[in-house]
C-alpha cells in the first residue's frame, strides 16, 4: 500500500474501533481485537514511511514546497514554497510525524506551480530587479529547467534583451515601482503645485 492507502485504511480501522468500543457486541470481540492488531501494524507501516529528503519538493494537497533544512531535535523541517491556502510562504513548517501527508512532487508539478505563482506577481513592463540585474519584463514567464528556476526575458537600457530569474532559491525578483512624472503647462501658485504633487487634483 502506498501512504495514501496506508492513511485511509488506519481511518477506517480506527472508525470500526470507536463503533466496537460504543456499542461492545459480545460476538464481535474477536474482529475487534484483530482490528486493534491491524491498528499497530498500520501505524508502524507509517512510521517506517522514508523520511522527507532536504534539497526535494513536496506536495501535498494545493500545497508545494522544498525543504531546505532539518532540525532532528524537535522533528521539524523547514522549507518554503506555496502553502494549503494556495500563498507564498518564505517559512514553512514541517512536522516529522506528518510525513505520510507529503508525497514528491514531479518537475511538472513544481513547474506549473510555480509559474502560476510568478504570473500572479508579474506583469509585462514591470520594472524588476534580481542580484543586481533590473530590466522590464517583455517576454513569456517560463521554466529554466537546466538551473530549476522561474525565468523571464527582459529589456534593460544598458544590457538590451537578456534573461534572467524571476525566482531561485525560494527568492523572488523585486517589482521596482517607477517613480511617476507629472508635466505641467501654465502657471501654478504655491498651493495648486503642493496639490499637484500630494495627488490630489
Amino acid at each position: 500500500m502506498n501512504k495514501e492507502e496506508i492513511v485511509q485504511r488506519l481511518e477506517r480501522v480506527k472508525e470500526c474501533i470507536k463503533g466496537h468500543e460504543q456499542h461492545g457486541v459480545p460476538e464481535l470481540w474477536d474482529e475487534y481485537s484483530e482490528l486493534k492488531t491491524e491498528k499497530k501494524q498500520l501505524k508502524k507501516q507509517l512510521k517506517e514511511l522514508p523520511s522527507l529528503e532536504v534539497g526535494k519538493w513536496y506536495k501535498s494537497g494545493v500545497s508545494f514546497m522544498f525543504l531546505t533544512t532539518d532540525n532532528p531535535q524537535d522533528k521539524q523541517k523547514v522549507g518554503y514554497g506555496i502553502d494549503g491556502t494556495g500563498e507564498w510562504t518564505d517559512k514553512y513548517t514541517f512536522w516529522e510525524c506528518y510525513r505520510y501527508r507529503y508525497t514528491p512532487a514531479t518537475d511538472k508539478e513544481v513547474e506549473t506551480a510555480l509559474i502560476k505563482e510568478a504570473k500572479k506577481r508579474y506583469k509585462k513592463g514591470d520594472l524588476i530587479s534580481f542580484e543586481g540585474h533590473k530590466g522590464n519584463v517583455i517576454g513569456n514567464i517560463y521554466w529554466a529547467s537546466g538551473s530549476k528556476c522561474v525565468s523571464v526575458e527582459t529589456n534593460n537600457k544598458s544590457r538590451g534583451n537578456e534573461n534572467f530569474p524571476l525566482m531561485l532559491k525560494g527568492k523572488w525578483a523585486e517589482i521596482i515601482e517607477e517613480p511617476k512624472t507629472v508635466t505641467l503647462n501654465g502657471k501654478y501658485n504655491r498651493i495648486q503645485l503642493t496639490d499637484i504633487l500630494n495627488n490630489q487634483l
